[in-house]
């Protein structure tokens, strides 16, 4: 019993990690186990983000957002977890009852806040004190961290250089303008992965494109931002870094009708948050990497791929 019980922790730790075989043919190269990871279990999830993360709708919120569908594909497929994190808004009662509520999804917060506050102090609207990664009294220690973030940088625009405008902020309508911001943004992404695998070298980390962002003016940015993403998690997993791409933006793009940025009952309606269905395609665009399958899943709102 106890070496079939080491057998299976294994091959779940290694779903994780992206070691198993995909479904489709062609799979990305594996992704190497960090060295020291332990034989647990039950994977140490650590839900990562904004409010998205959070789970926030329009007009009411959907409770536990993506947390709670992962949660029961998980328990499904019998991948042992557990979620961890500062925070316990906006949960779920299947949350609650499986003792599943932790998380760190914040609202409004962008890349360089979520940044600051790993081992200092954002000092934002939900940070909790900081330190999450440092604090001498709560210390996260993720196998596995599950990352949505940019979605509050391009909607305030926000870079650290000015841009030739009224205002400083970038034109997102000017080309070049646009190309400069993406690239920042992606910077800024690069600057907390790292900073991440420093202070935990051995958590993967999964890495997801932002879901669309369905208004004038920024849809064409997310876009940019998921095809940036996408270059930036292939290039450093190629140097040994332990990343694997969740990608939501095209989960969610998927089966879109001709000129729609997103497929039909996906997105709240400030077309920025998901529905209900869109949360459960973003659990289940996670989970497809958990479980070691291929991306991008199917955006049907429905029935689990």
């Amino acid at each position: 019993m106890r070496a079939r019980l080491v057998l299976v922790t294994t091959a779940t730790i290694a779903a994780a990690a992206g070691l198993l075989p995909a479904a489709a043919s062609a799979p990305s190269p594996p992704l190497p186990l960090p060295t020291g990871a332990p034989v647990s279990t039950n994977l140490q999830i650590w839900p990562l983000g904004d409010s998205i993360t959070l789970g926030i709708s329009s007009p009411q919120h959907s409770p536990g957002g993506y947390r709670t569908a992962l949660d029961q594909i998980l328990s499904q497929s019998h991948i042992g977890h557990r979620f961890l994190g500062m925070a316990l808004g906006n949960s779920s009662p299947t949350l609650d009852m499986n003792g599943q509520a932790h998380h760190d999804g914040h609202g409004g917060y962008r890349i360089d806040q979520i940044r600051r506050d790993l081992d200092g102090r954002a000092r934002g609207t939900s940070d909790l004190g900081g330190q999450w990664l440092t604090h001498s009294g709560v210390r996260l220690d993720p196998d596995v961290v599950l990352l949505h973030l940019g979605t509050n940088d391009i909607l305030q625009r926000w870079d650290t250089r000015r841009f030739d405008t009224r205002d400083g902020r970038v034109n997102l309508a000017a080309g070049e303008q646009r190309h400069s911001f993406v690239a920042d943004l992606t910077a800024r992404l690069g600057d907390l992965l790292l900073r991440i695998h420093v202070l935990r070298p051995r958590a993967v980390i999964v890495v997801a494109t932002v879901v669309p962002i369905d208004l004038p003016g920024y849809a064409e940015t997310v876009a940019d931002y998921a095809a940036s993403t996408r270059v930036l998690v292939d290039r450093w997993r190629g140097r040994g870094l332990p990343l694997v791409l969740a990608d939501a933006y095209s989960a969610f793009v998927a089966g879109a009708p001709p000129g729609a940025h997103v497929a039909p009952g996906l997105l709240s309606n400030d077309a920025v948050h998901p529905t209900a269905a869109g949360y459960a395609v973003l659990a289940r665009t996670f989970a497809a990497v958990l479980e070691g399958r291929t991306l991008p899943v199917p955006a049907s709102a429905g029935e689990r791929p």
